[in-house]
C-alpha cells in the first residue's frame, strides 16, 4: 500500500507497544500508538523488569526515568515453597539489579518516551476492527470517546494489545 498514511500502527500503548512504537519513530518512521485507555492508569498486573529489560532500558536512554521516581532496585530474590526457600540475585554482572514499578509509572514512561521519539499517541482510543483488504491488513477503524469511527492506514500493523489481542484474533 503505496499511500499508507502511517508506517506502523501499533494497538496498545503498554509496556509492549510503547517501546515498539518508540523504536520504529527513532528509526524515522511515522507511527501511531492507540489504546483505549489515559495514562497514567493502573492495570491488573504484577510487573518486574527483569536484568535484560533493565538493561533494554539503559540502552534507550530510560532507566534514569524509571530510578527517579523513587522505585527501588532488586537485588535478591527469595521464592517460598513452604518447606524449602530459593534465593539468589536476579541479575549478571553488567546488570545486576531488576525493578519492579507501578504500572502507572512505568506505562507513563513507555508511552512518554514513544511520543518524545516522534510516535503519534492517541489515548482513550477502542479499536473496533482491524481492517483487511485483498487478504491482509491495511490498517484499523476505531473511534475516541465520543467520537465518530476513524479509518487509519499503515504499512504494518503492530499488536500489542494484550491476551485477548482483536490483532491476534484477526490475522
Amino acid at each position: 500500500m503505496a499511500n499508507s498514511q502511517y508506517d506502523a500502527i501499533v494497538v496498545g500503548a503498554r509496556c509492549a507497544g510503547s517501546p515498539a512504537a518508540m523504536l520504529l519513530a527513532r528509526k524515522g518512521y511515522r507511527v501511531l500508538v492507540v489504546d483505549r485507555a489515559t495514562f497514567p492508569s493502573d492495570t491488573i498486573s504484577t510487573h518486574v523488569v527483569q536484568p535484560q529489560g533493565v538493561a533494554a532500558l539503559k540502552g534507550w536512554g530510560l532507566l534514569d526515568r524509571l530510578t527517579v521516581t523513587g522505585c527501588p532496585p532488586i537485588d535478591t530474590y527469595a521464592f517460598d515453597f513452604g518447606p524449602f526457600t530459593i534465593s539468589g540475585a536476579p541479575g549478571t554482572d553488567d546488570s545486576p539489579v531488576a525493578y519492579s514499578p507501578r504500572r502507572t509509572v512505568l506505562d507513563k514512561l513507555l508511552v512518554d518516551a514513544a511520543s518524545d521519539a516522534g510516535a503519534e499517541v492517541r489515548e482513550a482510543f477502542t479499536v473496533e476492527e482491524v481492517v483487511v483488504e485483498d487478504g491482509c491488513v491495511v490498517g484499523v477503524r476505531g473511534h475516541a470517546k465520543g467520537g465518530q469511527s476513524v479509518m487509519e492506514q499503515a504499512r504494518v500493523v503492530v499488536g500489542a494489545d494484550g491476551l485477548h489481542s482483536l490483532v491476534a484474533q484477526t490475522v
